[in-house]
């Protein structure tokens, strides 16, 4: 069983089985949500996904009708988000408890990242989304 919580604990979450593979998101609004260089993101599917406490304390954000945020009301931490259009949920690995038994394997939307941020390690860069045939 995999856990995870936002920063001041309200909401936490499990999930049963293994989550995607992470990836790292550094475009613009990736970065401004989380105050960082980029955001560590995977997926699951939602029948392995169960709120345990805090679901009615989220707070949501829409930029777009493609892109919106959710978080916690009290502490603002990101919390997961349901994906309709792909029917999963969307998930903030900084958030997880312990080791998810994944690792990264490659940066997306490298194009727009922090102009100080300097990448080193081996894994894929793709300047927008990962293409299908990656």
């Amino acid at each position: 069983m995999i856990t995870g919580a936002c920063l001041c604990g309200d909401v936490s979450y499990e999930i049963e089985g293994k989550i995607s593979p992470i990836w790292l998101c550094h475009c613009s609004k990736c970065r401004r949500s989380t105050g960082s260089a980029f955001h560590a993101s995977a997926v699951v599917s939602p029948d392995r996904f169960r709120w345990v406490t805090g679901e009615g304390g989220i707070r949501e954000y829409e930029d777009t009708p493609r892109y919106k945020t959710r978080f916690c009301g009290r502490c603002g931490s990101p919390v997961p988000s349901y994906l309709e259009a792909f029917d999963l949920v969307f998930l903030h690995a900084g958030g997880l408890d312990g080791d998810p038994g994944r690792s990264v394997v490659h940066h997306i939307f490298v194009g727009s990242k922090a102009p100080w941020l300097e990448l080193s390690d081996t894994h894929p860069q793709y300047e927008e989304h990962k293409p299908p045939q990656a």
